[in-house]
């Protein structure tokens, strides 16, 4: 198993969970309106979607900052009924599956049944689908108040569900749900960098440039779908922030100085007040537009 697999994205792993539902469609009874067939291969979007970090890791670096969970930046359970396009179900099954990870990591029992029914519900709107559905069901039942054996249980099952979406040739859809789960992930870690000036969180939003530009790549391959058009050209404005960020050599360690951030290489980022509340506002207009 190749380390692009086990790697994707785990608003992509989220997918698996509509097996917590009955659905017994077929890869021949997915929707007609479902998103478009693409032909775009696994070997030209694995490298890109490999560097896509999972809301999971980004959320884990959150919470060993000190940030407190803040159920007010979920997206509201009660939204799911103004998704009714394959483009904003798509989008926000990443989406929800942000919030799911952020109730999984912060142990938030109640909020996470509510978010694994939308993931289910989403899932099954999509004709997602695939035969690891009735394991996963029997599991997930066996574990309903363990968050810890959730998480496991969705990260096993994220292979399954990727797998099922190469094979009926859905990379769209999986770029959407990434796309979806990445600007979820942005909007929490840009309003607690705001809220906080914690310098591990500012950090967090340093060391997404080359991610939005793995974003931009992924998405240019469907272009020619309207709405994913109107989404680049969102993200692109937020990608051009990025690129006036001034790098700065340094070591793999945690500077001292004010918004100095380090990436996890050799090479940091400064990010001055102004691009910090730059980025957040692009962002939130974003989400709004997608979610709300």
């Amino acid at each position: 198993m190749n380390k692009t697999i086990k790697n994707i994205s785990l608003c992509t792993a989220f997918v698996s969970l509509m097996s917590c539902g009955e659905s017994t469609k077929t890869s021949n009874e997915i929707p007609a309106d479902s998103v478009k067939v693409n032909s775009v291969s696994e070997a030209e979007l694995g490298s890109k979607l490999y560097n896509i970090p999972s809301p999971i890791e980004t959320f884990t670096i959150l919470k060993m900052s000190g940030a407190e969970f803040d159920k007010t930046l979920l997206n509201s359970p009660k939204n799911i009924s103004k998704y009714v396009s394959n483009f904003s179900k798509s989008v926000n099954l990443g989406t929800y599956s942000a919030d799911l990870s952020f109730c999984l990591l912060y142990k938030e029992n109640a909020d996470i049944n509510l978010y694994l029914k939308n993931v289910n519900e989403l899932t099954t709107s999509l004709g997602i689908d695939g035969g690891f559905a009735k394991a996963v069901t029997e599991r997930l039942k066996a574990n309903p108040n363990d968050s810890d054996s959730i998480m496991q249980i969705v990260s096993e099952a994220s292979v399954d569900a990727y797998l099922y979406l190469k094979e009926n040739q859905r990379n769209n859809t999986s770029v959407l749900i990434t796309a979806g789960g990445w600007i979820e992930g942005m909007h929490f870690i840009t309003n607690m960098a705001n809220k906080t000036q914690n310098k591990e969180v500012i950090g967090l939003v340093a060391g997404q440039r080359k991610v939005v530009r793995n974003l931009i790549k992924m998405l240019e391959k469907f272009e020619s779908e309207s709405e994913v058009a109107a989404l680049l050209t969102d993200i692109r404005e937020i990608g051009a922030i990025y690129d006036t960020l001034k790098p700065k050599q340094d070591v793999a360690v945690a500077s001292a100085d004010k918004n100095i951030v380090s990436i996890g290489s050799n090479k940091s980022y400064e990010v001055s007040d102004e691009e910090l509340k730059a980025i957040h506002e692009k962002i939130e207009a974003l989400r709004n537009k997608l979610t709300i």
